[in-house]
């Protein structure tokens, strides 16, 4: 039952029950507190940023997209030049022309497939160089590349040109010395392979024996072909070959099956049964 309070003139009366209501709570102590957090599982700590990748991602792709105009101008070039021309020579834009992306560029490049580069040129500045398929870009080292080759494969002209955009006229020089074998294209006659070549194996053909060579007519088709090499004694490849008959092997005679052979037991004759006539 709620009792009264004894209240001033003019407030509302209160009861007991709402000052209980009313009291603050008691403040929780600090060991339930720490007990509370204790009971929380700890959150592992996150894992460290991997230091190839960029915490922008951006800067990696724009770098990648430098390098390949980089790369590009190198073998334009076919010469050394340091990173500061071809850091000019790329015209970064503002907003990319950072410390950060100079030096990523520069990383990049010395350990790119396609790019040579040599510490010590440029008195220690530091010479990049583009790295073509075959290392030749004048007619000696072509020469003395081929004969170094383990096999006798021949070389592209086409992957000469990469790294050494005069090969065609070089190539056309050293096939007329004589140093050359060079295949070309039916179309155009650019040179299409190399193989290299000894002036002194040549052998001298007397013109009056080359013009008699290419005044023989050769037969217009088959079947006129055949019967001129028939003529001359020569079998053709085309003729059909007649197939080789087989000698028949003589048949071996079969001998007769052995007789029971020697009989035993002669004295048994009334007493045992004669089984021969089931013999297989």
């Amino acid at each position: 039952m709620a009792t009264r309070v004894k209240q001033e003139p003019g407030s509302q009366p209160r009861t007991a029950t709402a000052q209980a209501s009313a009291a603050p709570s008691p403040a929780p102590s600090t060991s339930s507190v720490t007990g509370q957090t204790d009971l929380k599982r700890k959150r592992p700590d996150p894992p460290p940023a991997a230091y190839s990748q960029p915490s922008d991602p951006t800067i990696g792709s724009n770098v990648m997209a430098l390098a390949v105009y980089a790369v590009k101008y190198l073998k334009e070039k076919e010469k050394a030049l340091t990173f500061d021309d071809i850091y000019r020579f790329l015209s970064v834009p503002s907003q990319l022309n950072t410390d950060r992306v100079r030096t990523d560029l520069r990383n990049h490049l010395k350990i790119n497939p396609r790019v040579d580069y040599n510490q010590r040129g440029f008195e220690g500045k530091g010479a990049f160089t583009y790295r073509p398929l075959h290392p030749v870009h004048s007619a000696d080292e072509l020469k003395g590349y081929l004969q170094a080759r383990p096999t006798a494969q021949g070389i592209s002209v086409k992957e000469l040109r990469e790294g050494w955009s005069a090969a065609p006229a070089a190539i056309d020089e050293l096939e007329a010395k004589g140093e050359l074998l060079v295949t070309r294209n039916k179309k155009d006659g650019a040179a299409k392979h190399v193989w290299p070549d000894d002036p002194s194996l040549a052998q001298h053909v007397e013109p009056e024996f080359r013009q008699l060579w290419h005044k023989m007519e050769l037969p217009v088709n088959a079947s006129e072909m055949r019967a001129e090499l028939e003529r001359a004694g020569l079998t053709p490849t085309s003729q059909i070959k007649q197939p080789v008959a087989q000698k028949k092997q003589k048949e071996k005679k079969k001998r007769a099956p052995r007789s029971g052979g020697r009989t035993t037991n002669v004295h048994m004759t009334a007493v045992l049964k004669d089984y021969s006539n089931r013999k297989k």
